[in-house]
């Protein structure tokens, strides 16, 4: 899985931990979810006069979900798209990342394990995909500080190795060739060992024969 952001609250680590959470609630298969390019951004403002929009896509061609949030959002920002989605609102940005990953990240899903054009289009009726993203923020805000305190956790930064100087790498090198020689010089004793016993007998055996 490859992680593109160029939104200064989403760092790679945490849109990473953050889909593989979404996808683990939606169930989309781990061999696909590493095939997938997750793009976090910003929509471009539009003219609107109450804030700006926000917005999601998934581009099968590319493999490529694409999460893309407004600059000045007002919240809530509702969530549904019709009367019976009328109670449906994101109470934040990270409300609103969430309910927009999941969306995009069922449509992968979707696209992963349809048999059929049919089959495809059934899965990705956008009503049917937006009760998973609901479904998936709701689950979002029952543990959401545990784990926005998991996804936001920097990542530990790992110590660097110390690099052998010159004298070492050579020391290295001359304990690994003596090592070495000394095997084989144990398997040359063994085998001098073999054929001189060996050779001990071919020639008593003439004798007895001569």
């Amino acid at each position: 899985m490859k992680i593109k952001t160029r939104h200064p609250n989403y760092p790679k680590h945490a849109v990473r931990r953050a889909t593989r959470w979404a996808a683990k609630q939606i169930g989309l298969d781990g061999k696909v979810l590493r095939t997938l390019t997750i793009e976090v951004g910003y929509r471009r403002s539009s003219q609107r006069t109450d804030g700006d929009t926000w917005g999601g896509r998934y581009r099968h061609d590319k493999l490529l979900v694409q999460v893309l949030l407004g600059r000045n959002v007002r919240y809530p920002t509702p969530a549904g798209h019709n009367r019976s989605e009328a109670d449906r609102f994101a109470n934040d940005e990270w409300e609103l990342f969430v309910s927009l990953l999941a969306h995009e990240l069922e449509h992968a899903r979707c696209f992963a394990v349809a048999k059929s054009w049919e089959e495809r289009a059934r899965l990705n009726h956008e009503p049917r995909v937006r009760a998973v993203d609901w479904r998936v923020l709701l689950a979002f805000r029952e543990a959401r500080e545990t784990l926005l305190t998991e996804w936001t956790q920097p990542v530990a930064e790992r110590p660097e190795k110390p690099k052998p100087s010159v004298v070492d790498r050579r020391a290295m090198r001359a304990a690994k060739l003596l090592a070495d020689w000394q095997r084989r010089l144990k398997t040359a004793k063994t085998k001098v060992a073999k054929y001189r016993r060996r050779v001990a007998y071919y020639s008593r055996t003439a004798k007895q024969k001569a």
